[in-house]
């Protein structure tokens, strides 16, 4: 069975999707998940049924003065049917609670999309799709002045009725040393979607009217396509980049604040036994049986220190705003497991996480898919030895997120030979290798 918050999750998506005219078991496709299946679905001729897809909002700008050392508060991605050879698309957040909002009404608000039972299934028109470049540092290491070529397309949607709805939408994004294919990855998924939505493709080369938008083949060696999931398999997990990072999320997970009721009862419970030793520590006082009054007085202030600890952590938990946690992140030239959050649910920039320091994408030997019991771990294996990064109840779902893991390590790995430290980790191995020998 699933856990009582999973499944109020999966309520929530279920109701969304029916806003949409959707089904929970009808495939969906995530261009920034898997920018190679998506491709394929879009290029595949004939009009046929709608499709989903899964899509992400912009992001709001960095408050440095607030949170100076975190990347952008996040949002939840959102859903967007799409019909063949019409311009008009209908857009619902990734959940909805409440029956009230199973059916499609103008004029809801998209933007509240970020919160379950806020927002509801609105028609917007595409006016185009726009396909931006930047560059960006390869790993952030002093000695390193290569350069990667991060490229995003966008589908831009007509002016809203209110500002807070989105003006448009990242639909796919791509980073790597090799311009050329970073390009060929997001332009493979960006024409199709605009000549099936009849749209102008805007890239670096010009504006590329609908009846003229010429076909992108995928980049060679062609990323596998990936078989698409149901739309209930999806929605749980969401990948986008955060400013420079790239950040893999679990939006059925409340983070922080899912702990906070339990260490607010760890806190008053210590606090509640600090309190009794206090009270024996005054009566020994009073009865002049100074031995027991000061070990009984050490015990009081450790559990006095600790109450206020779990009270701490409990207060900050409550007044975690996100709802999703960061499953890993991915850097330049590295990646963090868990990393730290501000209350937001923004990222900490700083390189380490719960689970310790970044690790170089350098020392990932490989990503695995591996059964725990009934569900399945995706184990990144590194010089440091595995990690567990991610836990699904479905193996399809795992090799999903496990192929784009292995995307976003290579996306942000730095290009050469073994580093220094896996050198003479290597000479230190073949060493006692010897000696032993």
């Amino acid at each position: 069975m699933p856990e009582p918050s999973t499944a109020a999750f999966e309520a929530e998506v279920a109701c969304a999707l029916r806003s949409l005219e959707a089904e929970s078991t009808v495939p969906a496709l995530d261009p920034l998940g898997d920018p190679a299946g998506a491709a394929c679905a879009l290029s595949a001729e004939g009009a046929g049924a709608p499709l989903i897809l899964r899509v992400a909002p912009e992001l709001g700008a960095l408050r440095r003065e607030q949170d100076t050392g975190f990347g952008p508060a996040p949002r939840d991605p959102v859903w967007l049917r799409i019909e063949r050879g019409a311009s008009v698309v209908r857009l619902a957040p990734l959940r909805l609670a409440g029956a009230r909002h199973a059916r499609p009404q103008a004029g809801g608000g998209e933007a509240s999309a970020g919160a379950a039972g806020e927002g509801t299934a609105e028609p917007r028109d595409a006016v185009g799709v726009q396909v931006i470049s930047e560059r960006r540092p390869c790993c952030g290491a002093p000695t390193c002045a290569r350069e990667r070529t991060y490229v995003a397309a966008w589908l831009a949607l007509a002016g809203p009725a209110r500002a807070t709805e989105a003006r448009r939408l990242l639909v796919a994004e791509a980073q790597d040393l090799e311009a050329e294919r970073a390009e060929a990855l997001v332009e493979a998924v960006a024409a199709p979607l605009a000549a099936a939505l009849g749209v102008p493709l805007e890239t670096a080369r010009g504006t590329e009217p609908p009846g003229a938008i010429a076909p992108r083949p995928l980049p060679e060696p062609a990323p596998t396509p990936l078989p698409a999931l149901p739309a209930a398999a999806l929605s749980r997990f969401a990948i986008r980049s955060e400013g420079e990072l790239l950040v893999l999320r679990d939006h059925a997970s409340h983070g922080p604040r899912s702990s906070a009721a339990r260490n607010a009862l760890i806190g008053a419970a210590l606090l509640l036994a600090a309190l009794a030793l206090w009270i024996q520590v005054m009566r020994s006082v009073s009865a002049g049986d100074s031995g027991i009054a000061i070990g009984v007085g050490s015990a009081a202030a450790l559990l006095s220190l600790a109450g206020y600890a779990f009270l701490g952590v409990a207060r900050f938990s409550s007044r975690y705003a996100a709802r999703s946690a960061p499953v890993v992140s991915f850097g330049p030239g590295r990646f963090v497991v868990a990393p730290w959050v501000s209350r937001t649910g923004a990222i900490d920039l700083r390189p380490e996480g719960r689970l310790g320091a970044a690790i170089s994408a350098g020392e990932v030997r490989d990503i695995r898919v591996l059964p725990r019991g009934d569900r399945f771990a995706i184990e990144i294996d590194t010089d440091h030895g595995p990690i567990d990064a991610l836990l699904t109840q479905r193996e399809d779902v795992a090799r999903y997120w496990r192929d784009a893991m292995d995307r976003a390590v290579a996306s942000v790995r730095h290009a050469g030979g073994p580093s220094a430290k896996q050198r003479l980790r290597a000479r230190a191995q073949a060493q006692q290798a010897s000696a032993a020998g």
